[in-house]
């Protein structure tokens, strides 16, 4: 019998392009015309194969690499693209998630990283499509994550409006769950450690705070005009290179200085009001009051130009064939370096010599692989009280 892994996974569509010449969705190429960023053409460059595979291919000690568990943010839903989030894996061990839309931990468990190693989320703002995935991950417990559940997110204007209470909220939701295993699987992995930072704090003489400090990996908050006060932008700095993501956001120049000259800078970018009504079938109107809480194609280039990364990549938004050309014309107006559109499973591996996009090949039925570590106590606790009536139970089947 055959086994179909990653290796002759085909992807959803066959390969084509745009009018433009820009690859298009769901066919295995990143969307993209500069999926290579070098800082020189010596010939000695690390080259990779076409796809990465997970567990084919050894991170190095210098390298980062950054997959994208789910690309899009609004409402509705797609099967072929999640909502908000990526992983970040480090040459120094570390896996990072951040962000955890709706759909994104089937694509995050296919990229083989032990969910025992998944146990570190950066929340940027509680909408439900960065926040959505979090029951799925959080399921991972006692199966394989023997530790708590540790999610680092901003404070609210109100104590509700916080990632304490929203952590809070979903442990009390899942109580049901939790009970129901307790007595089968260990129970230090039905933990949810919110480590929340103040947003009332954040002021223009402290701009940023630095919220996670751990195996010389540094991690910065900073606020982004975004809907309500709360949301928030990451900058993640370790061996020379820096990510930083702003999630969703209006364009600034205060954004711009936090995330000034980084390797990658990921942005949100959204099509245009008349598109997003065609395509959702509201009133343009409606639609209108919702782009306004984003960024342009044209506002994200002039950001870019503004900050200076070394590879720009625009996520959150809708792909469609029709929509890439008009995308980047739009994008281009503005800003004439390397930039990319995020899909699915879009992968950057980033040294300081080179920067080099493709997209993942993952297995959709993949097993989780072991873990590199046992942490935690994999003890399973007491039965819960609220055990059923004998008479039910006496009515079982057994052979």
């Amino acid at each position: 019998m055959s086994v179909a892994g990653p290796e002759v996974y085909r992807f959803p569509r066959e390969p084509g392009t745009t009018d433009a010449g820009y690859p298009l969705p769901l066919t295995g190429k990143p969307i993209t015309k500069t999926p290579i960023v070098a800082e020189s053409d010596d010939a000695s460059l690390r080259t990779y194969p076409e796809h990465y595979i997970p567990g084919q291919e050894t991170l190095a000690d210098d390298e980062m690499r950054i997959t994208w568990c789910g690309s899009f943010g609004p409402a509705p839903l797609r099967i072929g693209q999640a909502s908000s989030s990526f992983l970040v894996e480090l040459g120094n061990g570390d896996a990072l998630i951040f962000d955890l839309g709706t759909g994104t931990v089937g694509n995050l468990f296919s990229l083989g990283v032990h969910p025992a190693e998944l146990d570190r989320v950066f929340i940027t703002h509680l909408h439900l499509d960065h926040v959505g995935g979090i029951f799925a991950l959080f399921d991972a417990m006692g199966w394989a994550r023997n530790t708590p559940l540790h999610i680092w997110g901003p404070s609210g204007y109100t104590p509700e409006l916080g990632i304490t209470a929203f952590t809070e909220n979903v442990r009390k939701a899942a109580e049901w769950h939790v009970q129901s295993k307790q007595h089968v699987l260990p129970t230090t992995g039905t933990q949810i450690i919110p480590h929340e930072f103040d947003v009332a704090a954040f002021s223009p003489e402290n701009p940023r705070q630095l919220i996670y400090n751990e195996n010389d990996v540094k991690i910065f908050a900073f606020p982004v005009l975004h809907t309500i006060y709360g949301a928030c932008g990451l900058r993640l700095e370790w061996n020379g290179l820096t990510l930083a993501y702003t999630a969703d956001s209006e364009p600034s120049t205060f954004e711009v200085e936090q995330a000034k000259d980084a390797d990658v800078f990921v942005h949100e970018v959204m099509p245009s009001p008349e598109e997003f009504a065609e395509k959702n079938h509201m009133p343009v109107e409606n639609s209108s009051k919702v782009m306004n809480q984003h960024t342009t194609p044209a506002e994200l280039g002039r950001v870019f130009d503004l900050a200076k990364p070394r590879l720009g990549v625009g996520m959150h938004f809708p792909l469609g064939d029709d929509l890439i050309d008009p995308l980047f014309e739009r994008w281009r107006s503005t800003y004439d370096g390397p930039v990319l559109i995020a899909q699915d499973l879009t992968t950057i591996n980033v040294t300081k010599e080179q920067i080099v996009v493709r997209q993942a090949k993952t297995d959709p039925l993949a097993w989780p692989p072991p873990p590199h570590s046992n942490r935690g106590d994999s003890t399973p606790g007491q039965p819960a009280e609220g055990q059923r009536p004998a008479w039910l139970t006496d009515t079982r089947i057994r052979l």
